[in-house]
């Protein structure tokens, strides 16, 4: 048997007639359990399996390649049979990755930490120096420093050099440049 299902947060007010004899408190309500099903539509059922192809005499070395272009692919092809394909994948390297998180570290975290000492900073401004400024500031700087760390998480995945071999610049511009080149034309190929 399945447990009941509790609602600790339900209001219940004591009334005598008319008269309210307690005010609304909040009790424990147990409801029975219910079967429901989790999800929307029908349950998904085992897709049946297709029926393997045979497999296909080699004619020479063409039909091997493996690259899912051959004679062996455009055969499949045209039977209508399943086109095999060969899975490329790409791993950026651990030195690459600990770059990126290094610069997404820095140019991410001193705009946060510095929106974050603007707090203190204009509340000691207003009360204990008693200096009125206008409150657009306050959002003006807010919205710098933290908008700042969203766009340095952007540039500095981008201001990486992507290749293992090569530290980069200081500031990472020309990586910049050379990985958004790489990223806006990775789509048209």
């Amino acid at each position: 048997m399945a447990p009941a299902t509790v609602r600790p947060f339900t209001t219940s007010a004591q009334r005598h007639g008319n008269m309210l004899l307690r005010p609304a408190r909040y009790t424990r309500v147990v409801l029975p359990p219910m079967a429901a099903r989790k999800g929307f539509g029908e349950p998904k059922r085992d897709q049946a399996k297709r029926p393997e192809a045979p497999p296909q005499q080699q004619q020479g070395p063409a039909s091997t390649s493996g690259n899912g272009s051959g004679p062996a692919a455009f055969e499949a092809a045209q039977s209508g049979g399943p086109v095999p394909r060969t899975r490329v994948v790409r791993e950026t390297p651990q030195v690459v990755v600990d770059r990126m998180f290094r610069r997404i570290l820095v140019c991410t975290g001193v705009p946060v930490f510095t929106g974050m000492a603007l707090f203190p900073l204009f509340y000691w401004l207003r009360v204990v120096q008693d200096i009125d400024y206008p409150l657009w500031i306050v959002y003006i700087a807010q919205v710098l420093t933290f908008g700042g760390g969203l766009l340095g998480i952007t540039y500095g995945a981008l201001s990486a050099s992507w290749d293992p071999s090569r530290e980069g610049s200081a500031l990472g511009w020309t990586e910049l440049q050379a990985n958004l080149a790489i990223l806006l034309n990775r789509n048209k190929n």
